[in-house]
């Protein structure tokens, strides 16, 4: 039977449970507190993040960092100024995952934030702390993009091409780069996004219904993806390597 069913509305509660190892023929109870498909969800993504970060770490030898960027919200763009400027400070490079993003708006925040140029060094009585810009990203990055981009987390990666930030990886993205106003009705309940401004390149293209090709495809294949592995990661690790 589905076990689901008898873990129904037990989110948070305190709740026995009998347990078999058919194996050895043995019984057991444990005491739980189940929780809620939400916080599973949130248990799942943070262990891929750290899985996606291990596989990094682990394939650069340490030289180069790992920042999912998991909405294009405020929220968001502080975990990736502060782990770029944090943890990933030293690092060579860093890989900037913008897979399965759903959007929001910092396009302009982050594709900014990933163009710094080094133009001095900070050195007080002769130690090197650091350099100028202090508050921008000034090495080498590349940008993971995939088919459930969606919105503004197609515009990020079209800024950061325009501005020349580095290189694309991964699938290509649907053109759904357009912005929406949000109008609420009589009942409050019911609220309407509707699309109603686009986003024009250089080129005089609107960016909603034109797909985002990346500068290097790859494609995650799922029998390989079950193993543990990353394409994408692989692909975009060997080529920060090569900078």
């Amino acid at each position: 039977m589905d076990f689901y069913d008898l873990l129904d509305r037990k989110a948070g509660k305190l709740t026995l449970l009998s347990l078999l190892d058919p194996s050895k023929d043995e019984r057991w109870d444990e005491s739980v507190k189940p929780i809620s498909a939400g916080e599973e969800g949130e248990l799942l993504y943070r262990r891929w993040v750290k899985d996606r970060r291990h596989e990094v770490d682990e394939l650069s030898g340490g030289k180069i960092g790992y920042i999912h960027v998991r909405a294009m919200n405020d929220e968001s763009m502080r975990t990736v100024f502060e782990e770029a400027l944090g943890r990933d400070f030293e690092k060579q490079a860093i890989i900037v995952d913008t897979r399965f993003n759903g959007g929001g708006n910092i396009h302009e925040q982050l594709s900014d934030f990933l163009s710094g140029k080094k133009y001095m060094d900070i050195v007080p009585h002769g130690q090197y702390i650091g350099s100028e810009p202090y508050d921008k990203w000034v090495k080498p990055s590349i940008v993971l993009i995939g088919e459930s981009n969606y919105s503004d987390a197609h515009l990020f990666p079209v800024a950061y091409k325009l501005k020349g930030d580095g290189k694309t990886l991964g699938m290509p993205v649907p053109g759904t780069g357009t912005f929406v106003w949000w109008e609420t009705q009589i009942d409050p309940t019911l609220v309407f996004g509707i699309p109603m401004g686009g986003w024009r390149t250089p080129d005089g293209k609107f960016c909603e219904n034109n797909q985002l090709e990346p500068d290097i495809k790859v494609r995650n294949e799922p029998d390989v993806m079950s193993g543990g592995r990353d394409q994408q990661i692989e692909a975009a690790v060997k080529e920060l390597l090569k900078k």
